[in-house]
């Protein structure tokens, strides 16, 4: 929502101001790399930054294109999972693979997955899973369109968590950019 809609319109309301945006999935330092703010799931965010809301809740899921179910069956419990080809996803910054999360009885649970493909990209990812490469682990919201016309599938769906969403967040100055100021308020009185 962020990007597809508040930011054409800021851009548009305040012209004289350049944006300029890096996207890492991983954790980016923004003060040490020279950024004014950044956005990240709410229990990411340091506890030293300033957070705001651009978003409410976020649910996971994990899904998979008929032409992958038609290979193989969909899992149904966490064990079966280990039976799939998963996307993994590596981050940039650390070059770690991203261990699923899931809930199992109440409990916060870490999977890590196998597959024949790692990627660092989220739309080349949804793309693998829409080509039946495997199973994909994403936001729900990402991949909305497929799951309405049923180019993808949810399975698992007791297992995937709900995160309390996105925060745009920048470090506490006394002295703000006029330029970061605008697009907080523009933020959140578009998101409000």
């Amino acid at each position: 929502m962020l990007f597809r809609k508040v930011l054409p319109a800021f851009l548009t309301s305040y012209p004289e101001i350049q944006v300029e945006l890096s996207l890492d999935e991983g954790f980016a330092d923004i003060v040490g790399d020279g950024f004014d703010a950044g956005i990240r799931l709410g229990e990411s965010v340091q506890k030293d930054m300033v957070a705001v809301p651009v978003g409410g809740e976020v649910q996971v899921v994990v899904v998979g294109s008929p032409e992958y179910f038609r290979r193989l069956k969909p899992p149904k419990t966490l064990e079966d999972l280990k039976q799939h080809n998963c996307i993994r996803f590596r981050y940039v910054t650390s070059g770690a693979i991203y261990r699923w999360e899931f809930v199992d009885k109440g409990r916060d649970v870490e999977f890590e997955t196998k597959g024949n493909l790692t990627i660092n990209d989220a739309v080349m990812a949804t793309q693998a899973a829409l080509e039946g490469v495997g199973l994909l682990y994403t936001y729900e919201s990402a991949v909305a369109e497929y799951l309405r016309d049923k180019r993808l599938r949810k399975v698992l769906e007791p297992y995937c968590p709900r995160y309390p969403g996105f925060y745009l967040y920048y470090p506490s100055r006394k002295h703000m950019p006029l330029k970061l100021r605008r697009f907080i308020d523009f933020v959140s009185e578009k998101l409000s």
